[in-house]
């Protein structure tokens, strides 16, 4: 189960386990987090970022029981991806939201914002349902 939820989180294919889906989640969860403090620091100074301690206490409390200590390593493993691909996913979004958004540098930042949210509420949605069977 370790290795499942780990290995998901940091490179999973197509999820499929309950393990797997938990840990791409997790792992989906975290990183858009991690994207929105990139958003701030590269071309949004003025939005507002979830702070990365309560994110993934967020995500460890909805985990069940057996996934919280695997959750904590993973995240070790995560760090790495994160600063290597979270720049250019953060730069694409960023570049299309302005694109829709006629160069409007603060369209496009509420319109980032805004869609990370919403990708976070449905990430979190899904990792309390996958908590349930705890």
């Amino acid at each position: 189960m370790l290795t499942t939820l780990i290995v998901c989180m940091a490179n999973c294919g197509v999820p499929t386990t309950t393990a797997d889906e938990t840990g791409a989640a997790a792992a989906a969860y975290l990183q858009a987090c991690h994207e929105m403090h990139v958003l701030r620091a590269r071309r949004c100074p003025g939005v507002e970022v979830p702070v990365l301690l309560q994110c993934a206490n967020d995500i460890e409390r909805e985990l069940p029981q057996k996934f919280r200590a695997d959750f904590r390593n993973g995240q070790r493993v995560l760090a790495q991806k994160f600063a290597a691909n979270v720049p250019a996913i953060t730069e694409t979004r960023f570049a299309e939201a302005l694109a829709a958004n006629a160069g409007d540098e603060m369209l496009a930042c509420q319109a980032v914002t805004a869609e990370n949210a919403h990708r976070r509420l449905q990430l979190m949605r899904q990792l309390k349902s996958f908590g349930k069977g705890r």
